[in-house]
């Protein structure tokens, strides 16, 4: 398990004790918040890694001074080599990555690391993480989700999951499974002065509904759980033969 919210995040400490209960767990995560990471690695950075105290049985835990990305990379040729995981569980991150998010978001980079590595895979987002009984809620709908696709079913791919707090109930009844869409904002970009009255900006911005239908920005916004399977592959693969007939 990873997370990029860090390694005492509750959303990564509720899932590590559901998911105790279908083997032993290792929890490989940033030692502090490091959202909107993506797959960023620390190639300039001495890494280190340093043992905390277990959530519970068949829990092990470990923070790290680098990114989503480095941990699973710490995790997967290193630390467990000789014993690799069977399902890398990313989350619960505190917020959608949702759309075009997951470009940027380190929670569903955690994920990709299982794809890239041939390992079954999901990345976990919850609307919020800071109410405690909607997390409980969410924490057991992704508990339900995991053992239905990667225990149940078999799955082998990389899912992700959003779930939000207000709308329908989180059951499987209502998950939709969709593509991901674009996710706009509003107000992205705030012009402001510290103190000293030098100009600067924050990123920030409410979240736009308006998304193409059957997309899970469009689902996730009128208060559906979602599930999209994904891949790390880019390429436009109907643009290829296009591209081709160009060359001379």
């Amino acid at each position: 398990m990873t997370n990029d919210d860090g390694f005492e995040s509750p959303g990564l400490i509720e899932m590590a004790k559901k998911l105790s209960a279908l083997g032993r767990v290792t929890v490989i995560a940033p030692n502090r918040g490091r959202s909107s990471c993506s797959s960023s690695l620390s190639l300039q950075t001495y890494l280190r890694l340093w043992h905390k105290d277990s959530w519970g049985d068949n829990i092990s835990v470990l923070s790290c001074n680098g990114t989503t990305a480095d941990c699973c990379k710490l995790a997967l040729e290193h630390w467990l080599r000789n014993d690799m995981p069977d399902l890398l569980v990313s989350g619960i991150n505190n917020g959608f990555n949702s759309g075009t998010d997951c470009l940027y978001s380190g929670t569903v980079a955690g994920a990709l690391e299982g794809a890239v590595f041939g390992i079954p895979s999901i990345a976990l987002s919850a609307e919020t993480i800071k109410d405690s009984d909607f997390l409980s809620e969410a924490s057991a709908f992704a508990f339900t989700v995991i053992r239905k696709y990667f225990v149940e079913e078999g799955y082998k791919g990389t899912l992700s999951l959003n779930m939000p707090k207000e709308g329908k109930e989180l059951s499987l009844e209502n998950l939709k499974v969709a593509k991901l869409g674009v996710q706009r904002y509003e107000n992205s970009i705030r012009e402001m002065k510290d103190p000293s009255g030098h100009l600067g900006f924050w990123l920030s911005g409410k979240m736009l509904p308006d998304a193409a239908p059957d997309t899970d920005v469009f689902w996730i916004h009128r208060g559906y759980p979602t599930l999209t399977p994904l891949t790390w592959n880019m390429t436009a693969a109907e643009d290829v033969a296009k591209i081709k007939s160009t060359l001379p």
